[in-house]
């Protein structure tokens, strides 16, 4: 059988994925607060991630926050345009190895990655110094690993890095914010239920729409944000 031929590029995807997600499960196994799932996001959640940017009416920029395997990105990839942007963030080196190697080597980046449209950011969003860049901000952060202080600045920063009715689209386990305040003792109650009060005032104050992704694991909500307007067109 050849190399090239469709079952080859299939088994060979195939491949791929399946060693995502075990480096995945590893990599929540050793640091479940900072990777804060146990599988790569399901081709469901990133079309319901990817739908405000999907729907767009001129080229744009993107940024993806804390891309993981690539789940998402890949998808994006699917999308961008020949003036389109997408600038990727991940701070874990063996993630971001991944999406170089395995990711952004793909047919549909290649062209982007060599033109700069496509750039892979191996630092925190904290560090992301644009100001006024992005169309679209996506981020699946586990945001309840962190401190209140830090959630307040990463909000500040992609709040910050946002044109005028940009879209920022936040994903989250269903539930898992009640469960972790939940099953949580002492000082780290108490973070985990500050950094969640502090993401419900978001979402009651620039929330605009909000999916269920149940075909995902665990199942997700994702939620649109617009800080300005009614969102990016």
């Amino acid at each position: 059988m050849k190399e090239d031929s469709p079952l080859a590029t299939s088994e060979h995807d195939l491949r791929l994925e399946v060693g995502h997600r075990w480096r995945f499960l590893s990599s929540y196994l050793r640091s479940p607060n900072v990777v804060g799932a146990i599988a790569p996001s399901s081709r469901r959640l990133a079309v319901a991630i990817c739908a405000p940017f999907q729907t767009r009416e001129r080229p744009a920029a993107v940024l993806e926050v804390g891309a993981g395997t690539g789940a998402i990105t890949r998808h994006l990839g699917t999308l961008l345009g020949t003036e389109d942007q997408l600038d990727i963030c991940e701070i874990s080196d063996e993630f971001a190895d991944i999406l170089e190697r395995d990711v952004l080597s793909l047919p549909q980046f290649v062209g982007p990655v060599r033109e700069g449209r496509v750039r892979l950011l191996r630092q925190p969003v904290q560090e992301v110094s644009a100001t006024g860049k992005y169309d679209y901000v996506l981020s699946g952060l586990p945001l309840t690993a962190f401190t209140l202080q830090d959630v307040e600045e990463i909000y500040a920063v992609i709040r910050r890095s946002m044109k005028a009715s940009g879209v920022f689209t936040y994903y989250e386990y269903s539930a898992l914010r009640l469960l972790s305040v939940m099953f949580s003792l002492g000082s780290r109650r108490t973070r985990i239920h500050g950094v969640s009060a502090f993401l419900s005032k978001q979402f009651r104050e620039h929330e605009f729409e909000r999916h269920l992704v149940v075909r995902n694991v665990p199942p997700a909500h994702v939620r649109h944000l617009c800080f300005d307007g009614h969102g990016a067109t």
